[in-house]
């Protein structure tokens, strides 16, 4: 019964993880442009900074669903190695009901700062003059991923016991 709406969001998530790359490579673009007309000519850009630091933000919370539903997250599992397996699907439940309490406050406020910002016309007091519903609309979309992909998590249980030693 939950399979399809589970395989939506999965494809839901991982397109914003796609999105995230997309602007990792274009920040690492415009920083080295900006780097470069800043020392190179002397002339560095207006919109440079503010731009990259929005997009700092996108990086962080759009892709934490993507990241969580692959367990991607730097975690420390002593605890639960070290539990049984009862005791690792409690540990999960409570990790995974937490997780979707702080998500679901994160995205109410959020929602409320981004409808205040659009509302009032909120905006950057910088020459790009970015609208401030822009970053804030991301707070709402982001943990609310987040938090759907910890609710999911929690309906599946725990995952398996990490006996291997992952290196990066």
């Amino acid at each position: 019964m939950l399979a399809v709406p589970v395989r939506l969001f999965e494809h839901f998530a991982r397109l914003l993880q796609i999105m995230g790359q997309v602007v990792l490579a274009f920040m690492a673009l415009t920083i080295t442009y900006d780097a470069t007309m800043r020392y190179i000519f002397a002339a560095p850009t207006s919109w440079s900074l503010e731009i990259n630091a929005f997009l700092v933000v996108y990086l962080a919370v759009m892709t934490a669903a993507d990241v969580q539903r692959r367990g991607e997250h730097i975690g420390i599992t002593l605890l639960p190695d070290s539990m049984g397996d009862n005791g690792r699907r409690v540990l999960s439940t409570i990790v995974g009901i937490v997780g979707c309490v702080f998500c679901a406050i994160i995205t109410w406020r959020g929602g409320h700062m981004a409808y205040d910002a659009w509302a009032y016309g909120e905006r950057v007091s910088s020459g790009f003059g970015t609208p401030m519903w822009l970053p804030y609309g991301m707070l709402p979309i982001g943990f609310g991923a987040l938090g759907l992909q910890f609710l999911i998590n929690t309906l599946q249980g725990p995952p398996p016991r990490s006996d291997v030693i992952h290196h990066v």
